[in-house]
């Protein structure tokens, strides 16, 4: 009987530890229970004793507190590194029921085999096209692995993995196997309400290219107005990473817009050159405030920027950290010239009017990326980015026969540590007239996820957003002035309420629960998002406007979007239309946005 009470005896042992301890020696815990599951099996009455409090899957790392992703074995051993590369096979597999590490997976059921029947497997020319490392180069460990990150960072692409291959009798080669695992790539959305509804219908991946082609069908049903959308994207022109856009909107109210895009940016730590040009014309309708009346008006406008930047290395090639450490060059002009304006009345400040804009930046960026998951998707490797970056930002406008100096600072820093992932950034930047300082903006934020942690089967984090905006002299046009707009504070907001400072903070409790239907994966949450805007007076005197909601991520294995998610949100008040209001969402997810650490097109800083 010794050996039960033994068993019972370490049990209530390692429950009274815990979680502490799993955490801080989660290997010997590992052990302690591996050893009882070994013992139990010695007769049935342990082992019946063993399944009243564990389960086999107990011993697992991925059930234990807190969760920590086993990390990735370096593809490429160091004898690998600088023999000639011979070939590079590439594979790329249907999206249902294959696998990037077990080649000998197939798709077994019914769905998965008509799934993968009506898709297009993505081409060998567009894989071969991303990767940094080709034919007869010298393989490098770094160029590997970015190449992975850039593969993987196609939306038509879940995972990817590039393996050297040793030659026998040929000590100076190694070949490259590539696998790639396809999304499926057509997307059909839609949205329905009272007043409208719409259709979208997406293809990431036009026969396998890598193009993308968009449209949207939009009806207001009281006036029986129709909006239509276009879009055309070529991702990566002859493997130079040249992006093109094309985009066309026919919207209500008679309002259009047309723009061509051509933009290379700096992809990565290794691009030297970057630069590009965009062109647009738009017809719009504005609501403009008058004496506590709502006005109408339509303007037009063409505009026009060039770009070009020069990443440079500063550090000596001894240094670990010259691959990763640019001194970055760029410079920008745009100008935009008004077909129509608003009237006087409406536009006192001529807000609306001709300028031209030369802005150059000079600045250091530092990136780099770790991989993690069960951030944005369920279960999928991530590239997670961190590092530092300062630029400092000079520019030039002419505006209402005006010419005025500009002044920017921007600072950024991301890291991974023990208690979590951490990035802030913080900006300034005015411009000058006659000695004074006109329209300043001075931004800071912070972003924060926990490490992954489990209760049970379920996985959680926890997200933590805040954000301060301030603004001084600003012009007096409503145009220039803060809101709490879905996508600058509380979705769910109008324009009407808008001041010269705010603040918003964020708070999300973020589960991930096991299971998946034909899929689809379901990701409850708990989100706190509390916001409030000022003008002259104190801002933490000011109201604050709350929202909580309820919702759910929703991923998919197989398809090309990060996440979508539903919510009910309840708020207690919203200007202008009332008190204790519900709505219901239904929108991509953005806000939980990352910062990339990589300097790109220089531009004021955003008063937004």
């Amino acid at each position: 009987m010794f050996k039960y009470y033994a068993l019972l005896f370490l049990v209530l042992v390692i429950s009274s530890k815990g979680n502490a301890q799993t955490i801080d020696r989660k290997g010997d815990s590992i052990s302690v229970y591996q050893g009882i599951n070994d013992f139990s099996k010695k007769n049935k009455f342990s082992r019946f004793v063993y399944k009243l409090i564990f389960r086999e899957s107990a011993l697992k790392v991925d059930e234990l507190i807190p969760f920590k992703p086993k990390k990735e074995l370096k593809v490429v051993k160091k004898h690998q590194e600088g023999k000639i590369i011979r070939n590079i096979t590439i594979e790329t597999l249907d999206p249902f029921g294959f696998s990037v590490s077990d080649e000998k997976k197939i798709p077994k059921k019914k769905y998965e085999k008509i799934g993968n029947s009506a898709h297009i497997k993505t081409k060998e020319i567009t894989i071969r096209n991303i990767m940094l490392l080709k034919k007869h180069d010298s393989l490098d460990a770094k160029l590997l692995y970015e190449s992975e990150r850039l593969i993987r960072s196609q939306r038509y692409i879940r995972e990817v993995a590039i393996v050297p291959v040793e030659i026998s009798n040929n000590k100076d080669s190694i070949d490259l196997k590539v696998r790639v695992l396809d999304s499926w790539s057509l997307i059909p959305t839609g949205s329905l309400s009272s007043t409208d509804g719409s259709i979208k219908l997406t293809e990431r991946n036009i026969l396998g290219y890598g193009h993308l082609i968009s449209g949207n069908f939009k009806r207001r049903f009281d006036t029986k107005e129709k909006a239509v959308y276009g879009q055309y994207t070529i991702n990566n022109i002859k493997n130079t990473f040249t992006r093109l856009d094309l985009n066309y909107a026919k919207e209500f109210d008679n309002d259009s817009r047309r723009s061509i895009n051509i933009n290379r940016p700096f992809y990565s730590v290794i691009t030297q050159n970057a630069g590009g040009f965009y062109f647009e014309n738009q017809l719009l309708t504005e609501i403009f405030p008058v004496n506590d009346t709502i006005q109408s008006s339509s303007f037009s406008f063409d505009f026009q920027e060039y770009w070009y930047g020069r990443a440079i290395k500063i550090n000596s090639k001894s240094n670990s950290e010259r691959y990763y450490r640019n001194l970055i060059v760029a410079l920008t002009y745009n100008e935009k010239r008004f077909g129509r304006s608003p009237d006087v009345i409406l536009d006192p400040s001529n807000y609306f009017s001709n300028e031209k804009n030369w802005i150059g930046m000079l600045g250091i960026s530092r990136q780099k990326f770790y991989q993690d998951k069960f951030i944005f998707n369920y279960d999928i490797v991530e590239d997670i980015p961190y590092g530092e970056n300062i630029a400092l930002i000079i520019g030039h406008q002419d505006k209402n026969n005006n010419s005025r100096l500009y002044t920017g600072l921007t600072l950024s820093y991301g890291k991974k540590f023990t208690f979590g992932y951490a990035s802030g950034f913080a900006e300034w930047g005015s411009f000058y007239d006659s000695k004074f300082t006109e329209q300043t903006t001075f931004k800071l934020g912070f972003n924060y996820f926990s490490p992954l942690f489990s209760l049970g089967s379920w996985r959680f984090r926890q997200f933590f957003k805040p954000t301060y905006v301030w603004g001084n002299n600003r012009d007096v046009s409503f145009k220039d002035r803060l809101t709490l707009l879905e996508e600058e504070g509380l979705s769910g907001f109008n324009n009407r309420l808008n001041g010269t400072q705010k603040w918003t903070l964020s708070f999300q409790t973020q589960s991930y629960i096991p299971g998946n239907w034909y899929g689809f994966r379901f990701s409850p949450y708990f989100n706190i998002t509390l916001g409030s805007l000022a003008d002259e007076k104190a801002l933490f005197s000011s109201k604050v406007y709350p929202k909580f909601s309820i919702g759910a991520l929703i991923n998919n294995d197989f398809l090309v979007f990060n996440s979508f998610q539903i919510s009910f949100s309840y708020y207690p008040t919203i200007p202008f239309e009332g008190d204790n209001i519900m709505k219901f969402n239904s929108f991509e997810n953005t806000s939980l946005t990352l910062y990339d650490f990589q300097l790109s097109k220089p531009a004021y800083v955003k008063y937004e």
